[in-house]
């Protein structure tokens, strides 16, 4: 007896599957769980075969008569319907590979042609990128929806979006089966570039340590090369990022047009000291005035030097910058790593410093010229006296609070300052210092202030 949709609905489920058949090889299979599937059952090169036809109610009756036959018509044409669905599937599965693999590989005009690839950068491989898209496009899938799409095994689809969902690319629902829905790629895609992001920086925090590791005990063969060229220009922005990044005390440095580099408003924090001094022909620059200003008021100290001998950068009193070429910005780059020759540079520098005249400006922003440092006097005003009641160097040294390399050093500037060549004369000068007042000599060469 053909079914009735009244019949349908008034069908009981049992404990066992039943089957109410409307002819012809049709039939409605009710299952213990209450659902209700059109089946076809057909006989094909001597072969029983069975081809489904929907649900109900979603595929009624009348859907379901017209499917078994348009089934009916291909069996009497030869065809065996359940093939021909099979090869209809697989064509629509290769469409949509195809439609996929130009989404991905062949960008429209309106895609970036690296956006297809730039994916990669944060850890998704080709296979999870192409989920995500579909995912995208289609807003909502399960998995047997992607399985469709992308031609694969339910296992392997299932895994495969499991993977962009641990990425923050998709979530589901908690229904069943699953509705994998694909993240916003704004908040996804710049998640994952700021973990990306962290772990690189995460990975820049072990350089010291693998500098302290590369810098471990040498043999004579293997010592750390004090100087170094550096030609290229790359390279050296590098180094210079390094230093301002790893700067730690202090950093000084001579001025002179053109500009060996500026400093960096990241130079400038708490417990380091920038120092530079500049000379007449970087003033002379347009802006550096400007520039002056403005370092200054971000806690640089600033001086100024008639002429100074080079141009030169020090980071920490262990690198040095020295351009070969003081005329030529583009030139090659002398490097100078702790050593002999670094602590030259360092003296020079302080002595030029104390000679040096500050820089000021004005609320209103004017440039003023303050006086030298009397730093050199103090220093005259602690030394002299030790030097003159006859102590050695190890006892003045312990006396001020200073090492012996430290003594010399204050010692040797003193001379410097006062033109002298001799710790007698350096004396002597010291005296007439005193007593400016009084400076005329005998016939012998004893001062006045000496006679009796």
């Amino acid at each position: 007896m053909p079914l009735t949709e009244t019949s349908i609905r008034n069908a009981k489920v049992s404990s066992k599957p039943r089957k109410l058949s409307d002819g012809s090889g049709l039939y409605l299979l009710l299952n213990p769980n209450g659902s209700r599937w059109w089946r076809f059952d057909y006989r094909h090169a001597g072969k029983r075969k069975t081809l489904s036809m929907g649900t109900y109610p979603n595929t009624n009756l009348k859907d379901a008569r017209d499917s078994s036959a348009a089934a009916r018509k291909l069996l009497a044409a030869g065809v065996d319907p359940g093939e021909q669905r099979k090869a209809a599937k697989a064509a629509s599965s290769d469409r949509a590979i195809a439609n996929l693999e130009a989404i991905t590989r062949e960008p429209s005009t309106k895609q970036s042609p690296t956006l297809a690839r730039s994916l990669r950068a944060l850890g998704i491989d080709d296979a999870e990128e192409r989920a995500y898209r579909v995912l995208l496009a289609h807003r909502m899938a399960t998995v047997g929806d992607i399985a469709t799409l992308l031609n694969l095994p339910l296992n392997a689809a299932q895994r495969l979006l499991s993977k962009i969902e641990n990425l923050g690319l998709a979530t589901h629902s908690p229904e069943r089966p699953r509705r994998y829905i694909a993240s916003p790629p704004e908040v996804a895609i710049e998640a994952l570039a700021n973990r990306r992001h962290a772990d690189i920086e995460q990975a820049r925090l072990t350089i010291p340590e693998l500098k302290e590791q590369a810098a471990g005990p040498a043999t004579s063969n293997e010592r750390e090369q004090v100087v170094e060229v550096i030609t290229n220009r790359a390279a050296l922005g590098q180094i210079l990022t390094q230093l301002y990044q790893n700067l730690q005390g202090e950093a000084f440095g001579f001025q002179r047009a053109p500009m060996l580099t500026p400093v960096s408003q990241e130079t400038m924090r708490q417990g380091v000291r920038i120092r530079s001094i500049s000379d007449a022909t970087y003033l002379d620059l347009p802006g550096a005035v400007d520039s002056l200003r403005l370092v200054t008021q971000m806690g640089e100290e600033a001086r100024v030097f008639p002429t100074l001998p080079v141009k030169m950068f020090v980071v920490d009193r262990r690198v040095g910058l020295i351009p070969l070429n003081a005329g030529d910005p583009s030139g090659p780059i002398l490097l100078v790593r702790a050593c002999a020759l670094l602590e030259a540079l360092c003296s020079l520098f302080e002595l030029i410093w104390e000679k040096a005249t500050p820089i000021a400006f004005t609320r209103t922003g004017k440039l003023e010229m303050g006086k030298p440092s009397t730093h050199l006097s103090e220093v005259a005003g602690q030394l002299i006296p030790l030097l003159a009641a006859g102590l050695n160097d190890k006892a003045i040294a312990h006396e001020v609070g200073i090492s012996g390399t430290t003594l010399t050093r204050r010692i040797a500037e003193l001379m410097k300052s006062s033109e002298t060549r001799t710790r007698f004369q350096l004396g002597w000068s010291a005296a007439l210092d005193a007593f400016p007042a009084d400076q005329s000599v005998n016939a012998v060469g004893t001062p006045a202030r000496a006679r009796r």
